[in-house]
């Protein structure tokens, strides 16, 4: 596994964690002025599309690692094979499986998910997020 690019995906997945809790702690804090939460807000789904895609990374790392990388594989059908050969745990399956639906409603402005329902979703899955990063440093152990 290419040590550097896992070092690099692990600085950029904690200073996206990090943003990712500043712009929840400024979304809350500026809940009632609409011009500033709109701001933030958007900051928010930015922050989380933008973690999402470092998650998607680390995919392609494990992917490519046991040989089980195709072209155009789609996130889902990563997930299920990383989960189902026993590269990704239960926990870290359904987190990112659950992140990859929320990310999807992002992208898509029709579907929009509330900022209520991101912002419930990052705080009831702290553990789990944490949890991924601890996967990813475990791979520099290795």
């Amino acid at each position: 596994m290419n040590k550097d690019r896992l070092k690099k995906l692990l600085y950029d997945l904690n200073t996206e964690t990090t943003d990712l809790n500043k712009s929840l702690i400024l979304v809350k804090k500026y809940k009632n002025d609409e011009e500033l939460k709109a701001e933030f807000s958007n900051s928010l789904k930015y922050k989380f599309l933008s973690l999402f895609i470092i998650y998607e990374d680390f995919i392609s790392i494990l992917l490519k690692e046991y040989n089980e990388y195709k072209i155009g594989m789609s996130i889902d059908t990563a997930l299920k094979t990383l989960y189902s050969k026993n590269y990704i745990d239960e926990v870290a399956y359904n987190f990112l499986h659950s992140a990859r639906l929320i990310r999807n409603k992002i992208g898509h402005r029709y579907k929009q998910p509330s900022i209520e329902t991101i912002i419930t979703f990052i705080e009831s899955n702290k553990s789990e997020i944490n949890h991924i990063n601890e996967i990813v440093k475990s791979y520099l152990a290795k």
